[in-house]
C-alpha cells in the first residue's frame, strides 16, 4: 500500500476542502496533529502546516510545501528498527514495514515529514542568506580597513565625522541583515529540536543535520565578530574625535579667556575715563589731591565692572544675589564720597 502525503500552508485549508470534494468534517486530536476531515483522503493540521493523506496522487489549487510517499513494504537488510517496526527513508519515499496505525500514519509521520521539509527549507534559506552576507562582509571589511587607515593619520574633525557616519551606515545595514539571518537560524534550531524529540519517541535513527548546523553556527559567529570589529573601530574613532574636539574646545576657551580679559581691561579704562570727565564736569576736583581722585575713580570703576557682572547674573538666574546687594551698598557709598569730597576740598 502507498500513501501520498501532501503539505501546504494552514491558511489554505478552506481551498483544499473545496477542491477535494467528498471530504466530510471529522475532528480527532492526536498528540501532535489534529484531523479535520476524512473520507477518500484524510486532512489534518500540524502547527501552521496542513496536510492531506491519500492513496491517490492529489493536486491542490495553492502552493505545495512538499510531498512524501509512504510505502508499506517488506523490510530487507537496509531497513532500520523503530518503535512500530522497521523503516527506510530514501529522498521523498519512506518505506515502512509495520502494521497500519492511525497514531503512526496520522500523527507521528505528518509531524516528522513536516519537520523534515521545514528543516530542508530553512537550511536552504540560511545558506542563501549566509552566502550573500559573506559577499557583503568581504566588501565591508575592505572598506572599513581603508577608513581605519585614513582615520589613523587624520586630525580633521570634519573628515573623522564623515568616517563615523559611513561606519554607522555599514554597521546598521549589516546588522539588520544579520538579525534576519539569526532569526531564520533560530527557527531552524527549533525545528531540529522538535524532530529530535519525535525521533526519540519513535526510536528513529534520524539524520542530525549536524554538518549543516555547524556550518551555519560558524557563519553566525563570523558575522558577529565582524559586527564587533566595526563597533570597536567606531569606538576608537569616536574617542579620537572626542579628544580632538576637547583640544579644540580648550583652545577656544583660552582664546575666549584672553578676549574676556582684554574686554575687561578696555571696559575698565573706558569707565575710568568717562567717569573722570563727568566728575570733573559737575564737581571741582582740581583742588583734590591726585591720590584721592585716582583712588576714588579706581574703586568706582572696579565696582561698576563687578556690578555689571552681578546684574547679568540676576537677569540669568532671575534672583537677587547677596553679591549684588553688597555691591549696590558699596557703590552708593563711593558715589556719595565722590559727591562730598570735592565740596570738602573747596572749603
Amino acid at each position: 500500500m502507498r500513501l501520498n502525503y501532501l503539505f501546504f500552508h494552514s491558511e489554505d485549508l478552506e481551498k483544499i476542502v473545496a477542491s477535494l470534494k467528498g471530504l466530510k468534517p471529522k475532528f480527532k486530536k492526536f498528540k501532535r496533529t489534529e484531523i479535520l476531515a476524512s473520507n477518500h483522503a484524510v486532512m489534518g493540521k500540524y502547527r501552521n502546516v496542513g496536510f492531506v493523506v491519500s492513496k491517490e496522487d492529489l493536486s491542490i489549487p495553492c502552493e505545495c510545501l512538499g510531498k512524501f510517499t509512504v510505502e508499506l513494504s517488506t523490510a530487507d537488510d537496509t531497513f532500520e528498527i523503530f518503535k512500530y517496526g522497521r523503516y527506510k527513508l530514501e529522498d521523498e519515499v519512506l518505506k515502512i514495514d509495520a502494521k497500519f496505525s492511525e497514531e503512526l500514519f496520522y500523527d507521528y509521520l505528518p509531524a516528522l515529514l513536516i519537520e523534515i521539509i521545514t528543516i530542508r527549507t530553512l537550511i536552504n534559506e540560511c545558506n542563501l542568506i549566509a552566502e550573500k552576507l559573506s559577499d557583503e562582509e568581504k566588501a565591508i571589511i575592505l572598506r572599513i580597513s581603508k577608513l581605519s587607515q585614513i582615520a589613523k593619520s587624520s586630525s580633521d574633525i570634519s573628515e573623522l565625522e564623515e568616517i563615523l557616519s559611513e561606519i554607522t551606515s555599514y554597521h546598521t545595514d549589516f546588522f539588520n541583515k544579520f538579525v534576519k539571518f539569526k532569526d531564520v537560524n533560530e527557527e531552524l534550531f527549533s525545528a531540529v529540536t522538535r524532530i529530535r524529540n519525535i525521533g526519540r519517541e519513535l526510536s528513529l535513527n534520524l539524520v542530525e543535520y549536524r554538518d549543516a548546523i555547524d556550518r551555519l553556527r560558524y557563519f553566525e559567529s563570523k558575522f558577529e565578530q565582524t559586527l564587533i570589529g566595526i563597533r570597536d573601530l567606531y569606538t576608537l574613532i569616536s574617542i579620537r574625535l572626542d579628544a580632538l574636539r576637547n583640544r579644540e574646545y580648550l583652545e577656544l576657551l583660552r582664546r575666549t579667556s584672553s578676549l574676556q580679559a582684554a574686554a575687561a581691561v578696555i571696559e575698565f579704562v573706558a569707565v575710568f575715563y568717562y567717569t573722570l570727565k563727568i566728575w570733573d564736569y559737575f564737581m571741582p576736583i582740581d583742588k583734590l589731591p591726585e591720590f584721592a581722585t585716582f583712588g576714588l575713580l579706581t574703586v568706582f570703576t572696579a565696582l561698576i565692572v563687578l556690578y555689571t557682572e552681578a546684574l547679568s547674573e540676576i537677569i540669568r538666574n532671575r534672583k537677587v544675589s547677596k553679591k549684588f546687594v553688597v555691591l549696590t551698598v558699596l557703590l552708593t557709598i563711593v558715589v556719595g564720597l565722590m559727591i562730598a569730597t570735592p565740596s570738602l576740598g573747596a572749603l
